[in-house]
């Protein structure tokens, strides 16, 4: 094994779980410098999730450690950046599992600035891992929540009064917020300014960019069902079926496009596709049946495919590479909506629902989940570890962190930790993963903070790290 190439040691590691390297590097000193290389840890880590560490203060206990060896003469060689970044990620997630937090409320000694709190309909969104923005009414507020939480600035004003209908951010130092029909596109800029800069606002229902301004008088707004920001594309989606795409590194409109066949029908459901990210699916209601239609942003057209089917549930789909898969009752199909070809069908005793995750669809149903690869197309069924009958799965919430599931049962809800990598694929019951309200919050990317809207009106601010 000590004369193998690096490169044959590497392919060797791609088929060890992260407890197999371990146990690898702590066989002899030879085997620890072999497979504690960066380029093998590198795999088992998380990217967001690292960079933040690295530079983080550890703030929960148990704090972090750094590994360390006292003994000089016999001492081993250092951890690499990459095994040392998987340690870290290992205790934020132990952190996650157990419950152990920091939890801070949002405040500030300044009389005049009282409406801190942002209502029902107002923003409370992380800008990067340590930089929070909440919002009333007009009023916008900076937050630098890297440590303590303290209050920065008052960075901009909306436009318009009241609900903000989507938020996003885009090229890593702006921000996109619609109103109405009405769509803002700030510069916060790096290092994060005070105050920022309004670089475009138009009525993404208008043919040409028409400016808005906040003194402009209040005028009817067409309802808004939908919003996305992909790349540098916006694309609005009205109720009425009107779909409006615009370039916004040039500030122009691309393409007004009518969903196919609309007529007084109910638009339902938008999903987009983490890959390729240019497309997605629109679900519509019409004539007793759901019917599901994929739009391409590269061709600004919808592709020649649709399906449907009928109303014994409320739609669910997903849509990842090339493929999109359906929820019915008794069943789940996966088309490829390229060559409008069925290429699975997944019968079911009760059909729950679909999510997505990296490049794999879930498909979720009472007692078991099956995991199907969108590249591979390998399937595998992974019975739920459920204590007893009456904990079927009847419903669930959205994966957190790429890692977290809580399920809903006749008991209560019950938390779950999915590990793709290892061979099968593991599906964990976590009996003490008591963060099911935090997928209603607003989580930063690298899992670090969240940001959580408390009912008798204050924001509380988790670190888990």
């Amino acid at each position: 094994m000590d004369t193998l190439p690096m490169e044959v040691v590497e392919v060797i590691a791609l088929h060890l779980t992260a407890r197999d390297l371990a146990a690898c590097c702590s066989t002899n000193h030879a085997w620890r410098d072999m497979f504690g290389q960066d380029i093998i840890w590198k795999h088992h880590c998380n990217r967001a999730v690292a960079e933040c560490l690295a530079t983080a203060e550890s703030r929960v206990e148990p704090k972090f450690v750094l590994p360390e060896n006292k003994d000089v003469a016999n001492s081993l060689s250092p951890l690499g950046k990459w095994r040392l970044a998987y340690l870290r990620e290992q205790l934020l997630w132990s952190h996650w599992i157990n419950g152990k937090k920091l939890m801070e409320t949002l405040a500030i000694n300044d009389p005049h600035k009282q409406k801190l709190i942002p209502s029902e309909d107002g923003l409370c969104e992380f800008v990067t891992n340590d930089y929070l923005i909440t919002s009333c009414e007009k009023q916008v507020m900076l937050w630098n929540i890297s440590s303590s939480p303290v209050y920065v600035s008052d960075p901009f004003r909306l436009l318009l009064p009241g609900r903000v209908t989507f938020y996003s951010s885009i090229d890593n130092n702006k921000i996109v917020i619609v109103q109405k029909t009405v769509v803002q596109i700030y510069h916060y800029g790096s290092p994060m300014k005070p105050n920022w800069t309004l670089e475009q606002s138009f009525l993404f229902d208008r043919a040409t960019p028409v400016q808005f301004s906040e003194t402009q008088e209040m005028e009817t707004f067409p309802l808004t069902f939908s919003c996305l920001v992909i790349e540098n594309y916006f694309v609005g989606i009205l109720s009425s079926g009107e779909i409006h795409v615009w370039n916004l590194q040039s500030g122009t409109k691309l393409k007004k496009v009518l969903c196919p066949g609309i007529n007084n029908d109910k638009i339902i459901k938008v999903v987009n596709s983490r890959n390729p990210k240019k497309d997605f699916v629109i679900t519509v209601r019409r004539n007793n049946m759901y019917h599901f239609y994929v739009f391409s942003l590269a061709s600004l057209e919808f592709y020649p495919f649709n399906t449907s089917h009928d109303l014994q549930r409320f739609p669910s789909c997903v849509i990842q590479n090339g493929l999109l898969a359906t929820c019915l009752k008794n069943s789940f199909k996966v088309f490829d909506y390229h060559s409008s070809q069925l290429i699975l069908v997944v019968p079911s005793d009760y059909s729950v629902g679909l999510l997505t995750i990296d490049d794999y669809f879930l498909l979720i149903t009472r007692s078991t989940i099956h995991v199907f690869h969108t590249i591979t197309r390998a399937f595998e069924s992974v019975l739920m570890p459920l204590l007893n009958p009456l904990e079927s799965i009847h419903s669930f919430n959205d994966i957190a962190c790429s890692k977290f599931l809580i399920t809903g049962h006749y008991s209560g809800e019950i938390g779950w930790e999915i590990d793709l990598k290892s061979i099968p694929i593991k599906i964990t019951h976590l009996r003490k993963l008591v963060y099911q309200f935090y997928f209603n919050c607003a989580i930063n990317k690298a899992c670090t903070k969240l940001a959580e809207i408390v009912w008798d009106e204050h924001v509380n601010i988790i670190s888990l790290w």
